[in-house]
């Protein structure tokens, strides 16, 4: 087929109330049909509306990071101090201001190279495919390619690509988390019918960009693409929000500009003093001013804090928590309360197999702890070291590990899984025993 029509009438899911529209109308809205658009049409639509991604901020250049580290009311002063102590031959003092300068921007400035290097490698490591279905044929595009009107095919384990609409659905539950905040998966109906003000979490037959489907399968039309999808408008409304100084840049500049005029004061003082009392010159008070300012400014104070919040940072990366920059540990650390779920944040969100009961009334107790199938089955007793030394205990695993829509295996020394808790602890039931997929 070759289905054409002006997508600028497709409006965003936030315009269309996509889950009110009966299959015939979503169709014709979309310029699409049961078998998906055609791989020219496709192909059109990619070109005149863009890939399916949300804006990314290009990585500062390592000369902007370097910059950035000078950025400091503190560090004016200490560029002032710097200055004036060649401009009266304090070149030992200007030596170690400008050396202590450096060796700041020097810390700051690798530790925010490494983050930007780290998260800018992260973001292709999340790249994912989608499994498309375009003039009847099936195809596997990467996310970014699919348009609005494409017939996407879903199953445990995938991400949603895009908005959509779903057309059929076989137990597809989806994990939504990223929107609504809810840590249970949905239990997804594409003949749901809601009204036009149900909101996002209620609407059964819809599937939104980023969530996961935990199990199931499911197919369904894409409705809006990038920034025009439910998680497009919230990435929006966050650049616009705009962020606050962290608390420590704050404090810094208050601490500066006090300094500021208490030397200034101090000056102006001492020199009032020594003019009028002392018979100083005023060439001379000017000289013993400058003096007094280098030797009030704490010189090592930008390094100790840089090298803290460094320390800190390094720490953090250790837990696998990326910082982009140094003074959000500070900002980090002054925290009072952290609301969050407590499924998958206090608690690993993982399942363990403890206990088997077979249809004979016999019970056995499982060790281990977690997804990893470390640990032993015991029976009477006594480890089961065959599966065969427990009657029916082979075909009440082997079913469990067959009926199953989860995946575990082991990637680098580590468990990965994926699919439903209940699944993966099944999983690694079976391999307990040694009986996989």
């Amino acid at each position: 087929m070759n289905l054409s029509t002006d997508l600028s009438s497709i409006p965003s899911s936030q315009e269309e109330v996509w889950h009110t529209k009966p299959k015939e109308e979503l169709f014709s809205k979309l310029g699409s049909d049961s078998k998906g658009l055609s791989p020219q049409e496709a192909q059109s639509r990619l070109q005149k509306y863009g890939t399916n991604e949300l804006p990314r901020a290009e990585p500062p250049p390592w000369w902007e990071i370097a910059i950035r580290q000078f950025q400091s009311p503190f560090v004016y002063i200490l560029a002032v101090a710097a200055v004036v102590s060649l401009a009266i031959g304090e070149l030992i003092d200007a030596g170690f201001i400008i050396g202590v300068l450096c060796l700041n921007a020097t810390i700051g400035g690798i530790q925010e190279w490494k983050a930007e290097k780290s998260a800018q490698a992260l973001q292709k490591l999340l790249q994912i495919s989608a499994t498309v279905e375009r003039d009847g044929r099936v195809y596997e595009v990467n996310a970014e390619e699919v348009v609005p009107g494409d017939i996407v095919w879903l199953e445990s384990g995938n991400r949603v690509p895009a908005d959509m609409r779903l057309l059929m659905a076989h137990g597809l539950e989806i994990d939504e988390s990223l929107l609504t905040g809810e840590s249970l998966p949905v239990l997804k109906d594409p003949s749901w019918k809601g009204g036009p003000s149900a909101p996002v979490a209620d609407r059964l037959n819809m599937g939104y960009a980023g969530s996961i489907i935990i199990r199931g399968r499911g197919q369904g039309i894409i409705t809006s693409t990038g920034m025009k999808t439910e998680i497009g408008r919230l990435a929006k409304a966050m650049m616009e929000a705009g962020s606050g100084k962290p608390p420590l840049i704050v404090r810094m500049e208050q601490f500066s500009q006090t300094l500021a005029w208490i030397v200034m004061v101090a000056i102006f003082v001492v020199g009032i003093l020594g003019i009028l009392f002392q018979g100083y010159g005023i060439l001379d008070m000017f000289m013993f001013g400058v003096a007094l300012a280098v030797a009030v400014i704490p010189e090592g104070l930008p390094v100790a804090l840089t090298v803290a919040l460094a320390i800190g940072t390094k720490r953090m990366s250790e837990c696998g928590v990326i910082v982009r920059r140094l003074a959000a540990v500070e900002g980090l650390g002054s925290c009072t309360m952290i609301a969050s779920d407590k499924t998958g944040t206090l608690t690993c969100n993982e399942l363990t197999v403890k206990e088997v009961y077979l249809p004979n009334g016999s019970a056995g107790q499982v060790s281990g702890q977690g997804f990893a199938p470390n640990g032993k089955i015991i029976f009477n007793e006594r480890d089961v070291i065959s599966i065969n030394e427990v009657e029916g205990l082979e075909a009440i695993i082997t079913s469990a590990v067959l009926c199953n829509e989860g995946d575990l295996h082991s990637h680098d020394g580590e468990w990965v899984h994926r699919g439903d808790p209940t699944d993966i602890a099944l999983l690694s039931l079976g391999q307990k025993i040694q009986i996989s997929r």
